[in-house]
């Protein structure tokens, strides 16, 4: 259904003018919205090579259970059928302090992607403005083309009504009345076929601007085509000249150009693998576990005998209190937290040796690439320059059919003006008035094409120089 490919319901008997088709274009269009898509994750790219030259930062906190054989960790001493809880906390950062400078070229390597990014969404809207353009005039061309069909359409049944009544009063025979007759026929035929292409002309602009097409939807003509089809314009200036010019601003040409520089950081991040690593890491920890016991309630002294052998062997007693308790419970958390906390500082260095070769392949392939964006930068500007001169061919061929046809326009209007007041006088006969209203028709035709051409073309060419499209 028309409705599912389409993103805009189109207001009741609106008129567009050249601005508003542009701007709904671009509102709606899909790859518009992926390009700006694109250039949100190239900004979450560059955002994350920003923060990744800050210290990181993690927490820990583990509870675990452990049973028979296990090793203490209040005495560090290996026990055998034990079974007891520990919970452990900890904290740990590091900074990478020297890798070679790959931290800030990944940095500004992301930022020029996502200067890279952004002309790439420029050159986007660029074309679309160009195409609705073109079809927006189109529409014009196809609605002049209308309105003189059916200019000729009333003309002609009026002279065929006239000649009707001629013919009731026997001053013309019937086949002069037939021949009028089929010739406005054939002028009504031309008017439906010129009302569709209408029709077809509307129905591609509303489909570029992504907007369901409603028959009471309409454009505003432009003002000035008269002034776009004048002798001074951007052809006066060569192609060299345009492109000049035209590269100081050109959305592709900058991508390029930002490419390369991306594709030159790149080989120096793929370089830095090649320097020493220098980091700085520091840590807090501690723990709490269920093997650590303290006494219960005040402590009783009760002599032990303890005793030592002199140089006689004989043995020397000595007498010795040691405190006994009513029993033992498992120590706070406060207080083991406070007694096992711990704090680490370690300054890191390593030094890269032989890793598998991944450092020179990097090296090279960020070499490879580097040469292929300077490639691709000089084909952009070749077809940059290439679009360029063929605007300006394009704009020349154009300005010379123009102007061809509008004297062809202009003599076969007069032509046809005098053949005419003959007809009517009787003068002329039907066969030679018939062809030359029908030269008349295909000048006026060819003359409006003409016209709306060299508009476009003239639009294109100041596109080049910077001039605004509306």
């Amino acid at each position: 259904m028309l409705g599912a490919l389409v993103n805009t319901m189109a207001q009741s008997g609106k008129t567009y003018s050249l601005q508003e088709c542009i701007e709904q274009a671009l509102a709606t269009n899909i790859t518009v919205q992926q390009q700006n898509l694109m250039k949100q994750s190239t900004q979450a790219d560059y955002l994350q090579s920003r923060m990744a030259a800050l210290p990181n930062l993690n927490a820990s906190l583990s509870n675990s259970w452990q049973t028979g054989f296990a090793i203490n960790p209040e005495s560090n001493a290996a026990q055998n059928n034990q079974s007891f809880r520990t919970n452990s906390v900890g904290a740990n950062s590091s900074i990478v302090l020297f890798n070679g400078f790959q931290t800030s070229n990944t940095i500004r390597l992301q930022q020029s992607n996502l200067k890279a990014t952004g002309q790439d969404l420029e050159t986007t809207k660029n074309n679309i403005m160009l195409n609705i353009s073109n079809a927006y005039l189109n529409v014009l061309l196809n609605i002049e083309l209308k309105n003189a069909a059916m200019a000729r359409v009333e003309a002609s049944k009026a002279q065929v009504e006239r000649q009707k009544k001629m013919y009731e009063l026997g001053s013309v025979n019937k086949s002069r009345y037939l021949q009028l007759k089929a010739q406005l026929a054939a002028e009504e035929l031309n008017l439906t076929n010129a009302q569709n292409s209408v029709t077809q002309a509307y129905l591609e602009l509303w489909l570029l601007m992504n907007i369901q097409p409603n028959a009471e939807n309409a454009i505003a003509p432009m003002k000035d085509l008269t002034a776009l089809t004048d002798k001074m314009g951007a052809e006066a200036l060569k192609p060299e000249q345009i492109f000049e010019e035209f590269t100081q601003k050109s959305p592709e040409i900058k991508a390029a150009s930002y490419r390369i520089r991306s594709s030159e950081l790149q080989r120096f991040v793929a370089m830095g693998g090649r320097s020493p690593r220098l980091s700085l890491s520091a840590g807090l920890n501690s723990f709490y576990t269920t093997q650590s016991l303290q006494p219960i309630g005040s402590p009783v002294l009760t002599n032990r005998t303890l005793g030592y052998w002199d140089n006689n062997g004989t043995l020397i007693p000595v007498f010795t209190a040691f405190p006994s308790y009513s029993g033992y419970e498992t120590t706070p958390f406060k207080t083991q937290f406070d007694r096992n906390l711990g704090t680490n500082l370690s300054l890191n260095l390593s030094v890269p040796v032989f890793n598998g070769w991944s450092v020179n392949t990097n090296i090279q392939k960020a070499r490879i690439n580097h040469e292929n964006a300077k490639l691709n930068d000089k084909q952009t500007r070749q077809t940059v320059f290439r679009n360029i001169s063929q605007a300006h061919t394009s704009m020349l061929a154009a300005r010379k059919r123009f102007e061809s046809n509008e004297a062809n326009y202009a003599a076969n209007k007069e032509a046809f003006e005098l053949a005419e007041k003959q007809f009517e006088l009787g003068a002329l006969n039907m066969a030679d008035y018939l062809n030359t209203k029908n030269s008349f028709i295909r000048a006026e035709a060819e003359f409006t094409q003409a016209r709306y051409e060299l508009i476009f073309r003239r639009k294109v060419l100041d596109f080049y120089i910077g001039n605004p499209l509306y």
